[in-house]
């Protein structure tokens, strides 16, 4: 049920033509560039607005929930001390969508109320509209009946008045939602079937593959598992670009209509490709969970070794007392003569033993001295051999373009002052397919010398340059390539974001070479100690026991030896092929 208060908050900035500058969806680079200028000009107003936009940013691209409510909340806060009322009421009233779904009702409401009573006394018709369906939500939420029912007729009225066809359609798949909990399948098959005739009459693509699926879902509930089929299969290829969780559910319900039909190839089909799918989904939460685990199994055992050291540290310290007290005793009982010697052989034994103590600890000195030698040495000749390559790199690149590429282009220039003077050569085959191979020809220059030296990466940054490297990957026959970015890449090193970029376009040349697959994800993520970078694939996979090292892997292990980072490759034959490279960013910025 939060899915559709969600998606109902989503609608709300679209609506209000007061504000125009809410309706447009800003780039992460636009954001972050408005959230600058408002903070270098104290414009409280501009920082509210960047904070707003960067919320539906992470909850729309990323699913990061838990930074919206965070960025919502200081958007109200700064649009409250900057005195724009309606902005402050609108961020509020999402702020409160995102409180209710998560069990804070009370707090919700209140906040919706008032947001509702401003809207009321401002005479603000679309915003009174979808403040009542989203309060007849809450208390629906609550099974308060009364008023939530109550708060239904009235923005059923207000909306006869709006005539909104998309908040039609979101209470349509609120109630069809209901009704299924309810198990009244046939009525949420009939309203899903409403709700999908809407969705085609204002052609919003998002909400007629709910339509299709919401109805071969509860058709499939309803024991019509042939309509079940065509209506999820027509999901199925509306799908395509949707999200991921969406087009695992239609893979799910098909599989179980299959099945009912009898039809167990398909079934299987569909629900291999569910799992699959599902799979993609749960890496990265598994990796998270892991990662806690290891933290906290770390720490259990570095408590463990501080209270054993404690435990030892009494020992020493109680026997040293005990020692103490029994030379004491016999210094009293024996004659000054034995006092004497004893402490001449005390004192040597003492010297001897401070004596290894030192010889020791000037021999460790003396080893760590030489691995720290060996290991400087190690990292300057990688350091020397990977900026050897970057700078023969950048020598290919400009020579390709400034000599190669000036060469075409004064080629180019030649045929078309030729065809100028002879213009009955354009109907000529043959120079036809001169030309189109001249510009094939150049167009590949580029291409080379943009990835020989990625300008990109130098003028704005590791983000930008790998979101173009990704995007240039395009046309029939080529994978499709996500890429996601989580966390700020902005101060990076020059050298240590070159070695990334350089490890990412190594093992995506990788996948488009030898994988053959039809998906690639590329995904970067930053903490506070280290880079996550992870490149997979859904390829032929390989078998890392078996297969031959190429000149790419080697020097792909050399930049994750440079950097200290963990290099870790999962793959198996028809599996496709998981990388991850994990940079510490401590010990490779040098930060104490």
């Amino acid at each position: 049920m939060k899915k559709y208060v969600f998606a109902l908050l989503l609608l709300l900035p679209t609506l209000l033509a007061a504000q125009p500058e809410f309706d447009q969806r800003l780039t992460f680079d636009q954001i972050k560039a408005l959230l600058t200028e408002g903070i270098s000009q104290k414009d409280l107003r501009k920082q509210a607005l960047a904070w707003y936009q960067w919320a539906y940013y992470d909850e729309e691209q990323t699913g990061l929930s838990d930074s919206a409510f965070q960025y919502l909340a200081r958007s109200v806060d700064r649009f409250g001390r900057a005195g724009d009322s309606l902005a402050y009421h609108r961020a509020r009233a999402d702020l409160a969508d995102r409180m209710a779904a998560r069990g804070l009702r009370e707090e919700a409401i209140k906040m919706q109320q008032a947001a509702l009573a401003f809207s009321q006394r401002t005479g603000n018709l679309y915003l009174e509209t979808h403040l009542l369906a989203r309060l007849s939500r809450i208390y629906s939420d609550k099974n308060d009946t009364q008023k939530s029912l109550a708060l239904r007729r009235a923005f059923t009225a207000k909306n006869q008045i709006l005539k909104d066809t998309v908040l039609d359609i979101i209470v349509a798949k609120y109630e069809v939602e209901h009704n299924g909990q309810i198990g009244k399948y046939a009525i949420a098959r009939y309203e899903a079937s409403n709700a999908l005739r809407l969705a085609e009459q204002i052609k919003r693509q998002d909400f007629i593959t709910w339509g299709q699926y919401a109805v071969g879902k509860y058709s499939i509930l309803d024991r019509d598992y042939s309509m079940a089929v065509f209506f999820l299969k027509k999901a199925e290829r509306s799908a395509l670009r949707t999200n991921v969780a969406l087009r695992r559910d239609i893979c799910r319900q098909l599989s179980s209509a299959y099945a009912s039909l009898d039809s167990l190839e398909l079934a299987l089909h569909y629900a291999t490709r569910a799992s699959e799918i599902g799979d993609t989904l749960i890496v990265e939460e598994r990796e998270a969970a892991l990662h806690r685990l290891a933290l906290q199994f770390d720490t259990r055992e570095k408590r463990r070794e501080i209270a054993q050291l404690e435990k030892e540290k009494s020992a020493v310290e109680e026997q040293s007392k005990q020692q103490q007290v029994g030379l004491t005793a016999m210094g009293i009982a024996i004659a000054a003569l034995s006092l004497a010697l004893f402490v001449i052989v005390r004192d040597y034994k003492h010297r001897i033993r401070r004596n290894k103590i030192v010889s020791a600890q000037q021999e460790e000195i003396s080893q760590q001295k030489i691995r720290e030698l060996e290991n400087n040495l190690k990292i300057e000749t990688m350091q020397s051999m990977l900026a050897g390559q970057e700078s023969e790199r950048q020598r290919v690149a400009q020579d390709l373009h400034d000599s190669v590429g000036g060469l075409l282009a004064a080629v180019k220039i030649q045929m078309e002052t030729i065809n100028a003077k002879k213009p009955n050569l354009s109907k000529d085959e043959d120079w036809n397919k001169i030309r189109k191979l001249l510009d094939e020809t150049v167009s590949e220059t580029r291409h080379i010398a943009r990835n020989m030296q990625p300008s990109a990466l130098l003028e704005f940054g590791l983000v930008t340059a790998l979101r173009d490297l990704t995007s240039r990957v395009h046309g029939k026959g080529m994978p499709q390539i996500t890429f996601q970015h989580f966390g700020d890449f902005s101060d990076l090193d020059r050298d240590l974001a070159l070695n990334c970029y350089r490890i990412i376009q190594e093992l995506v040349q990788n996948s488009l070479k030898h994988a053959k697959a039809k998906e690639i994800l590329v995904q970067i993520t930053r903490t506070e100690d280290e880079i996550a970078l992870h490149v997979e694939d859904d390829g032929k996979g390989f078998d890392p026991q078996t297969t031959q090292k190429g000149m790419g892997t080697d020097n792909l292990a050399r930049r994750a030896q440079f950097l200290k980072a963990e290099l870790s490759v999962q793959s198996a034959v028809g599996q496709g092929t998981s990388t991850v490279v994990t940079v510490p960013l401590i010990k490779t910025q040098g930060k104490p």
